[in-house]
């Protein structure tokens, strides 16, 4: 039990349309008509900052006129008197193990049409920019808008910042909120969990960095120059969730093309780098039998300092260098290699609806083990050892606080506390969807999943996506089995 335990304290934090409208079948076909970010980066290595140039034409895919926008100030919340937090207290020294360091992001200006923009902060720690403007936006309309902003890396093992052997740039740039229902999802950082929710988008984006660095980042290299010791690499990805790069000069690189998709490992200090990429390439496989087909041209995974075990981005996953098994480690590559279909590919919002991607993914990685027997790992024995510890925190928590709360639908916000957001999204709900699989059968599960993310990809999916895919495969009502655990009103266990 005690391994399966570190296993998912390892992976923590790695990382709606109607479902009967079928899924985009192409990143080609899905990257049109998406507003598009073109970025040009320049690192400052004394300094440990980013000088920022960003266009984003935004296109209004909403059935309404918008005349405002809202985006996401993450570097933000690492400043040291922020209100929202990045790390919670039982990771902060080892996020921060030369002490508190600070990270930001200051806008200079805003341009749309050469006119200079009004910013409103919102939030007490301004890490969300509002602007407005004086001509509504109609329905597939665009309109550009230019950044200027200096972004500074914090000292911190974290999506975030830099560390001894990498330099992680994950959520540093202004990135649209996501206009949901009428409404606009503004919540701020949190340490629990992963904190995002962003629609597709089509990225173009030119990295600056002495040519000491390798970098590795979403999408595919479109060009490369070095010049006087500054290398220049540009990017482009195509109807992705995000965008992010880590720079290192202390990287090797190892790569393998598999079914049309350049698979590249980035790693360190690593005797087991060649068993590493091949858990990458099997993951990769195993996710497109048992999934859908990554259509994407590119899979990075990277050794980093991170403070946890893994995080996701899209084509990108950070491994964190302290986890030194390589069962342990190769568990962690598959569970964040999953995150690619379940939040990459179909996106949900990972503040409100956690389990939904967590779950899965950890039950991706369940299903992977069964696929290759290989890598000898006994899955009913984690179901096993994972219910009676799922069982044990609640008894746990029942006898010292008089009830415990196990219900999946809450924001990151509302979980009291780090364990306790662990075993509701990553523990019941592997169960959740093992406990599926008992009732409907192995081959209707997977055919349901293949249908969520055929409907859903490149889309934002909700609880009730997922549940219409069971249903249309098993032609039964589901609805209360879902709620019996989303709601918290199931009693899990121990098997026996």
């Amino acid at each position: 039990m005690k391994k399966i335990l570190l296993l998912i304290c390892l992976i923590f934090s790695c990382c709606c349309v109607c479902a009967c409208n079928h899924g985009y079948t192409s990143v080609s076909e899905a990257s049109k008509g998406l507003s598009t970010y073109k970025m040009n980066i320049e690192y400052l290595e004394s300094s440990k900052t980013l000088n920022v140039l960003q266009n984003l034409t935004y296109v209004n895919n909403e059935n309404t006129q918008i005349k405002e926008l809202y985006f996401h100030l993450y570097p933000k919340s690492f400043n040291l008197d922020s209100e929202s937090q990045v790390v919670g207290i039982l990771n902060k020294a080892k996020a921060y193990y030369n002490g508190e360091s600070e990270g930001d992001i200051e806008i200079n200006s805003i341009q749309c049409s050469e006119e200079t923009l009004a910013m409103t902060y919102v939030h007490n720690d301004q890490d969300i920019l509002k602007i407005e403007f004086n001509d509504p936006i109609e329905p597939l309309d665009s309109v550009d808008l230019s950044f200027e902003y200096v972004v500074t890396l914090p000292n911190c093992n974290h999506r975030f910042g830099y560390g001894e052997n990498t330099i992680n740039v994950g959520n540093f740039y202004p990135i649209l909120a996501v206009y949901d229902n009428g409404e606009y999802m503004i919540d701020s950082y949190h340490s629990n969990g992963d904190p995002f929710y962003s629609d597709v988008a089509n990225y173009e984006v030119e990295i600056n960095v002495p040519e000491k660095y390798v970098i590795a980042a979403t999408g595919y290299e479109e060009e490369v120059q070095q010049n006087e010791g500054v290398k220049i690499v540009r990017y482009a990805a195509k109807a992705v969730r995000d965008f992010a790069f880590v720079l290192s000069e202390k990287f090797e690189v190892v790569s393998a093309n598999i079914e049309g998709v350049d698979v590249k490992y980035y790693y360190y200090d690593d005797p087991n780098f060649e068993s590493n990429l091949q858990t990458s390439i099997d993951s990769l496989v195993t996710f497109n039998e048992l999934f859908g087909e990554y259509p994407y041209s590119t899979l990075s995974v990277v050794k980093a300092n991170f403070v946890h075990g893994g995080m996701e981005y899209p084509n990108l996953v950070y491994i964190s260098d302290e986890v030194n098994n390589l069962e342990d480690y190769a568990n962690v590559i598959i569970h964040e290699i999953a995150h690619q279909w379940w939040y990459g590919l179909v996106g949900n919002n990972e503040y409100q609806n956690s389990w939904l991607d967590e779950g899965l993914a950890e039950f991706s990685t369940v299903l992977f083990y069964e696929k290759n027997p290989s890598y000898n790992i006994d899955t009913g024995e984690i179901i096993k050892n994972i219910t009676k510890s799922y069982t044990t925190f609640v008894d746990l928590y029942s006898s010292v606080l008089g009830e415990v709360d196990t219900s999946m639908n809450r924001k990151l916000n509302e979980y009291n506390t780090e364990p306790e957001y662990v075993y509701i999204t990553y523990v019941k709900g592997n169960l959740l969807f093992n406990t599926l699989r008992t009732t409907i059968g192995q081959d209707k599960l997977i055919k349901a999943l293949k249908l969520y993310f055929r409907d859903n990809m490149f889309k934002i999916a909700t609880p009730e996506d997922l549940i219409f895919a069971v249903e249309k495969v098993c032609g039964m009502d589901m609805q209360e089995f879902f709620n019996s655990w989303i709601l918290g009103k199931v009693k899990i266990l121990e098997n026996i």
